[in-house]
């Protein structure tokens, strides 16, 4: 079976987007799903630092590029479950270009989805989409930080979603933090839109602790509030992958 596509989209930067990307990736990888990352935020790509993993040679935009194989760009991690795809973090000649053929990325994907149980794709904040039509079969899981202005957000990309005809697996509302006053939540979001699912993370210090020790925080720390609201999720979606 091909793998299940899933990209993680935001309207807007600065709501966590990256984090909730590779804990995601890491928690489906910590029920033994092979899961790939794919970091498709070319303009600024945070993924492989968050695995503590530099030290490549090959990435997206060779791939992108034509520059490369697909399979020649994907690195093993250090859980057997989990390869990434890193986009690097400082450019080069040429890797510039990759962003334009970004809308080919669903050609590379289809080589090695039979590889992988998911495929998990980090894409840019923003409400472009394009590429992401291409994808068949493609999932979305919108991240959101609870604050009402990044919520209203949401209902401007879940048109430009609706419209493409890709299906929104959830929404995550990220870093709530209970104690603190106007924030949205979960009932309110669900009455927003039916949005099939509405998850929950709450706000975690360990999530920065996981990224200063290159390691997510799912694996570093599994039993942290984040990290179970991120197996919560993962379990949720392969439970929709299995029907």
């Amino acid at each position: 079976m091909a793998a299940q596509i899933l990209a993680i989209v935001s309207p807007k930067g600065g709501v966590g987007k990256t984090t909730a990307s590779v804990n995601l990736t890491a928690a489906l990888a910590f029920f033994g799903k092979k899961v790939l990352i794919v970091d498709a935020n070319l303009e600024t790509p945070h993924v492989a630092v968050y695995f503590g993993f530099d030290n490549f040679q090959i990435s997206l935009e060779d791939v992108l590029n034509s520059k490369e194989h697909v399979r020649d760009a994907i690195y093993k991690t250090d859980n057997r479950y989990l390869d990434i795809l890193p986009s690097k973090v400082f450019k080069g000649v040429g890797d510039g270009y990759a962003k334009y053929n970004l809308i080919n990325l669903f050609h590379h994907l289809k080589q090695v989805e039979n590889d992988y149980d998911f495929i998990v794709i980090d894409s840019r904040p923003s409400h472009d989409i394009e590429f992401l039509k291409m994808i068949k079969g493609v999932k979305a899981v919108i991240v959101s930080a609870p604050e009402i202005a990044s919520v209203l957000e949401i209902k401007k990309l879940y048109s430009s979603l609706h419209g493409a005809n890709i299906a929104i697996a959830g929404v995550i509302l990220n870093k709530f933090n209970p104690r603190t006053r106007g924030l949205i939540n979960k009932d309110q979001i669900s009455r927003m839109r039916d949005f099939k699912r509405v998850w929950v993370v709450p706000d975690d210090n360990s999530v920065y602790r996981g990224l200063m020790e290159g390691t997510p925080l799912v694996f570093l720390d599994s039993k942290s509030h984040a990290a179970r609201a991120f197996l919560k999720i993962a379990e949720n979606l392969i439970e929709d992958y299995a029907k």
